[in-house]
C-alpha cells in the first residue's frame, strides 16, 4: 500500500488482491479451503457496478471515495484489482500520518465457482464470476489477513458476502506539501514585508 498525502488530500494505492492465485488456508462451513480468482473476473464485476464503493473496515458508514464520482479508480492487470483512491477524510489522514493503515480488503459475493479436492485432500474453490460490492481500508483495528462472511438480504433474496484480504505490500507513507498559489504566496509576501518593516523601524528608533 502506498500513500500520499497532499496537505488535506490522500491518495491511497495498491492491490486488493491477485488473481489466478491460490489464497492461503481459508475456513467456512464446509470446512478449509483455498481458492483462486480467475482472470478477467474483477474487469467483468467492474463493468457490471459502475459505482463500487471504498469503506473504511467495510463499514458502510464510512464512505471514503467511490467510481461514480472519480475519487476511487479500480481495474484489473495482469497481476489482479488494482485501487486508487483520493481521501479528503480527516480522521483517515490522521490514521495514515501516524502509519495505522495497514492493507486492503473487499467484499464480494460469488456467482460461479468450481470447487474440487486436491492431491492432499483439500478442497480448492475457483472463482469465475462475482459481484464485486465495495473496497476497503483496513485500519490498526483490523488486520490485514481478514477474512470472513455476513449475511445479507436484498430485494427478497438471502446471500452471503464474502470478504477477502489484499496483497500483502509495506505500506509507504510519503508527505509532500503542495506550494502556495498565487494569492497565498501575495499574502505571504506582504507578511514578510511588513515583518522587514517593523523591524527597519525597530533598528530606527534603537538607533535614535
Amino acid at each position: 500500500m502506498k500513500i500520499q498525502i497532499r496537505n488535506e488530500t490522500a491518495i491511497i494505492e495498491g492491490y486488493v488482491n491477485a488473481v489466478e492465485r491460490f489464497s492461503k488456508v481459508l475456513y467456512d462451513t464446509r470446512g478449509k479451503f483455498i481458492e483462486k480468482i480467475m482472470p478477467s473476473v474483477f474487469q467483468r464485476a467492474l463493468e457490471k457496478n459502475k459505482d463500487v464503493l471504498a469503506l473504511l473496515n467495510h463499514d458502510y458508514d464510512r464512505v471514503i471515495a467511490r467510481t461514480s464520482d472519480g475519487t476511487a479508480t479500480l481495474c484489473e492487470d495482469n497481476i489482479g484489482l488494482h485501487a486508487k483512491i483520493q481521501v479528503t477524510d480527516k480522521e483517515l489522514i490522521e490514521k495514515a500520518k501516524k502509519g495505522k493503515l495497514r492493507g486492503w480488503s473487499f467484499g464480494f459475493r460469488a456467482v460461479k465457482e468450481d470447487r474440487k479436492n486436491n492431491e492432499e485432500g483439500l478442497e480448492e474453490r475457483t472463482i469465475r464470476e462475482l459481484e464485486l460490492l465495495e473496497v476497503s481500508v483496513l485500519d490498526d483495528r483490523k488486520q490485514p489477513a481478514y477474512y470472513g462472511t455476513s449475511i445479507e438480504m436484498r430485494d427478497n433474496e438471502t446471500f452471503v458476502i464474502e470478504y477477502r484480504d489484499g496483497v500483502e505490500e509495506k505500506t509507504e507513507v510519503t508527505t509532500e506539501e503542495k506550494p502556495p498559489d498565487k494569492e497565498e504566496r501575495a499574502e505571504l509576501y506582504k507578511y514578510q514585508n511588513r515583518l522587514y518593516e517593523l523591524k527597519l523601524n525597530s533598528l530606527k528608533q534603537t538607533a535614535e
